[in-house]
């Protein structure tokens, strides 16, 4: 281990016990989809703390601290976010009560992702206690709104606040490994339109429903003939994952029907790609049905209503790529054995970052995915501590590994 990841090593372990603390601390606040005000206000006054050189919160409720004044900016992402708790009585202790024990931490965030966010805020502290921003400038952005509409914070941030980083480390759990790709994602609706009539003559309407079925019935088949295939994350897939249907009364022959497909994209499909594919299918062109995008338009705390096409492109970045080479050094460097690469399964802010804005994306996080939107939700302390060390260290080493190789803006693939 050389003489810099030591350091790292030594300054993380010191800080051990505030970065669980504040993680429980972040666990303890509510923050739904919409509602993450109290999580924002944490995280700021914890940079403003920390000696951060700049927190800003911008209009969307978003929270960015930097640290360091080199030219080479490296951002680290973690969603302030989380989904509700569901049936509380399936929770063996309080779902925002921020426990730990000797081993791990407990509570909903605790692995998606509030783990991942003390380690961004804490890797900070490490890299300004030791010196180590000279070439580069690590920025923590702490966003909103991720679990409804992935990407949608990023979007602001690029096309609105004009942020520009070369390389995004994406903080979400990855238990221990290096992710380097995710399929894309889009949400699909379906609206049939029949004709009224009375239940005891529904010779004289049209149904909805019965339109639909011979739809869904395609569908399916569809779901299980997708052809485009990438080596690293598959085939796509196609899920009806909603379904509502209106008629003047119970006794009357449905004049409406609609549904939602999420749609998961591999390398290689784009959503109009897949759109046109449920265009094309023989029921839905027999039944005039309408097959468009959803949108987001739900507030964030701030009050500020976007509106997101629900479309999110797949990314992937090369085993030989320049931040993949450097993450993977620094691995080895702090934990003296090589890490594990893989694929995440489902989809991140990477979508807008990489996936539509092409800058670099890589991504890193303590938890499970087992221990996500899961009753008694946890993450392991090793693995935070971890999380902070790899976040200091993968700054270091890729903007050292770009000064040597003369790149700056490392092209994605």
């Amino acid at each position: 281990m050389s003489d810099m990841y030591e350091k790292i090593v030594s300054s993380t372990e010191d800080y051990a016990r505030d970065i669980c603390e504040f993680a429980c601390e972040l666990i303890k606040t509510e923050s739904l989809s919409g509602n993450e005000k109290g999580v924002a206000a944490l995280v700021a006054d914890k940079m403003r703390e920390l000696g951060f050189d700049d927190v800003t919160v911008d209009p969307m409720g978003n929270v960015r601290g930097s640290v360091g004044t080199g030219k080479t900016l490296i951002a680290a992402d973690g969603h302030m976010d989380t989904v509700g708790a569901g049936n509380r009585e399936q929770w063996t202790r309080p779902p925002f009560s921020g426990d730990q024990d000797d081993t791990c931490l407990y509570g909903r965030g605790a692995s998606d992702m509030k783990a991942a966010i003390a380690s961004m805020v804490y890797a900070g502290k490490v890299l300004r206690d030791l010196s180590l921003t000279d070439q580069f400038t690590y920025m923590v952005c702490a966003t909103v709104q991720e679990e409804p509409c992935e990407g949608l914070a990023w979007e602001y941030l690029i096309e609105n606040e004009g942020v520009s980083p070369d390389v995004v480390i994406i903080a979400e759990p990855s238990d221990d490994r290096i992710s380097l790709a995710q399929k894309g994602r889009m949400e699909l609706k379906i609206s049939v339109t029949g004709q009224s009539a009375h239940a005891s003559a529904p010779h004289m309407g049209d149904n909805a429903i019965y339109a639909m079925a011979k739809i869904v019935s395609e569908l399916e088949a569809l779901s299980t003939s997708l052809t485009i295939e990438d080596e690293d994350l598959g085939k796509g897939t196609l899920v009806v994952s909603e379904m509502i249907s209106g008629a003047p009364s119970r006794s009357s022959v449905a004049d409406y029907c609609e549904l939602t497909i999420d749609r998961r994209l591999t390398w290689g499909e784009s959503p109009q790609y897949a759109l046109e594919q449920v265009k094309e299918l023989p029921s839905v062109q027999a039944a005039r049905a309408t097959v468009e995008f959803h949108t987001f338009e739900e507030p964030s705390y701030t009050g500020l209503i976007p509106c997101k096409e629900c479309t999110f492109p797949a990314w992937k970045i090369e085993k030989d790529h320049v931040v993949t080479r450097s993450t993977v050094k620094a691995y080895e460097g702090l934990f003296n054995t090589p890490p594990t690469l893989t694929t995440w399964p489902f989809s991140t802010n990477g979508v807008a970052i990489m996936g539509k804005h092409g800058i670099p994306v890589i991504g890193y996080g303590p938890g499970v995915i087992a221990a996500c939107h899961v009753p008694n939700e946890y993450v392991e302390k090793k693995q935070v501590l971890r999380a902070t060390m790899m976040y200091a260290a993968m700054c270091a080493t890729y903007a050292a590994e770009i000064n040597k190789e003369g790149v700056s803006h490392a092209q994605p693939v």
